[in-house]
């Protein structure tokens, strides 16, 4: 299989989508080099990748990789496209890795979800990190090849693309890039600012950040949960007027909390979140009763527009 076919079938959506992704969610530019063969025997852990598993006629693994000093400067761009503040961390902090977190999971749950929607015969995990250079070993295990493209960062550095292949079988399809801001509600009643909203989001960044475009709108009667099983409880013990909730969570995901806060009886609008834009996953949502379905990211320079178009209420 010739590095120009698996970069296009495999590594093209995670390409485009990263280097839009960094121009929307930092202040940063990225541009895409020529994509090359890696030999596996020298291949080398970097310090920081986000990874996602393949599946099905592709076995192998998607890894964006970074050295920790690209890691860093992504990490506070990030940061400060987020909360229109001036980061200047010098190693990875608590938030950084947050931040990092939020940055690799719109990467790949957006390239993956345009990967479903051709009817590919692979398919990929969620995303996940690796921080540790004594994990790399079980990665390599059984590669065949390393295809790698680097990603140049302007006035920061450079930051790769690697698909670990162990075995492929599959063929070649063309995939572009599309753009959504979301699923709008079509309610027409704004909330009052004083009515309660509950946040659910399993990373206290975009709660953070939510919370603050919230303010900016006037609404601070504000309530968190982490994970869907939270949200479900603090419905019924909260009684809140609107909710802002991410789908994919940790233990409970959002669409089977908002299944169980419909099966309870609760009415609450509900405002959906997420980096994946699964066209089967929206009317998953819609079918249960929501509110709008905002896709991620959403950044400082918009955020509180965005988030205004949501509250309202039948």
């Amino acid at each position: 299989m010739s590095v120009d076919t698996i970069y296009k079938v495999i590594l093209y959506p995670f390409i485009t989508e990263s280097i839009a992704s960094l121009k929307a969610m930092t202040n940063l530019q990225g541009t895409a080099g020529d994509p090359f063969i890696d030999n596996v025997d020298d291949f080398r852990f970097k310090g920081y990748a986000v990874c996602s598993d393949v599946t099905g006629n592709l076995d192998g693994v998607i890894m964006m990789h970074h050295y920790p000093e690209t890691a860093i400067a992504i990490g506070n761009s990030v940061c400060e496209k987020m909360f229109d503040e001036k980061y200047e961390h010098t190693e990875i902090t608590e938030e950084l890795s947050n931040a990092l977190a939020e940055w690799g999971n719109t990467i790949v749950g957006r390239s993956t979800d345009l990967h479903g929607r051709y009817s590919l015969e692979y398919n990929f995990s969620s995303p996940y990190f690796v921080h540790d250079v004594s994990d790399m070993a079980k990665y390599l295990a059984g590669v065949t090849e390393v295809v790698t493209v680097p990603i140049t960062v302007e006035g920061v550095g450079r930051y790769y693309f690697n698909l670990l292949v162990r075995s492929v079988d599959y063929q070649q399809v063309g995939i572009k890039r599309e753009e959504s801001r979301g699923i709008e509600n079509t309610h027409t009643t704004t909330l009052e600012t004083s009515s309660k909203i509950l946040l659910v989001d399993d990373s206290a960044m975009i709660r953070k950040a939510l919370k603050r475009y919230l303010a900016q709108l006037g609404y601070h009667n504000v309530i968190e949960a982490d994970d869907g099983a939270s949200a479900v409880t603090m419905v019924a013990s909260e009684s809140p007027d609107f909710m802002f909730m991410d789908v994919v969570m940790g233990e409970v995901n959002g669409d089977e909390a908002l299944r169980q806060i419909r099966a309870a009886g609760s009415n609450v609008p509900i405002v959906m979140l997420s980096s994946v834009t699964d066209k089967v996953l929206v009317d998953k949502c819609k079918d249960l009763g929501i509110s709008g379905f905002i896709f991620k990211p959403i950044q400082a320079d918009s955020g509180a527009e965005i988030i205004k178009d949501y509250l309202k209420i039948a």
